[in-house]
């Protein structure tokens, strides 16, 4: 029995996966967080805050909310531009198709603006508001979609098409 060998190769679309991706965690974690609030506002008018366990419980919300929600996002958007990158560095691609790449990556900033304007929109949301106010590196990512779209669709068209073929390999990119 053969097994199938996975050949994922990196494609145009990758940036549009990339601002969809980023719009709907930023969009998921302002809610989720939205939520957190509420639970410990439920657990500070109970009895529980004046059990042993309430400072504990208290000190691991405000960690949640305070630090790990945000630079766990920065984390994954991070990765997800470094993924990106890499990918660029391991396909061939003849140059002829960089107007794909160009009409994909239009696409894609047209897409992010208005995802961006989205997220704008749902945390203008008077609920939400104070949540998203205390995630600045979260809002200013999400303010900033378009340029670092642009930023790292510029630099993986660069590294994809700027390579300089290496003669002697076996494998043809067609």
């Amino acid at each position: 029995m053969k097994l199938r060998s996975i050949n994922k190769k990196a494609d145009p679309s990758d940036i549009i996966l990339l601002a969809i991706m980023v719009f709907f965690l930023a969009i998921s974690l302002v809610v989720a967080l939205y939520a957190n609030s509420k639970i410990k506002e439920v657990i500070d008018t109970t009895a529980l805050n004046e059990s042993a366990a309430y400072p504990s419980i208290t000190s691991s919300f405000n960690t949640i909310n305070t630090l790990t929600v945000q630079r766990g996002f920065v984390l994954f958007f991070g990765l997800l531009i470094i993924t990106i990158l890499v990918s660029s560095f391991m396909i061939k691609v003849h140059p002829i198709f960089i107007f794909i790449y160009i009409i994909t990556l239009a696409i894609a900033i047209f897409v992010s603006v208005y995802l961006a304007n989205v997220y704008e929109t749902v945390v203008a949301n008077t609920q939400l508001a104070s949540i998203a106010a205390n995630y600045v590196m979260m809002t200013w990512i999400m303010q900033n979609v378009v340029k670092i779209l642009l930023g790292t669709g510029a630099l993986s068209m660069i590294i994809i098409f700027s390579k300089i073929a290496g003669g002697g390999g076996s494998e043809s990119p067609f």
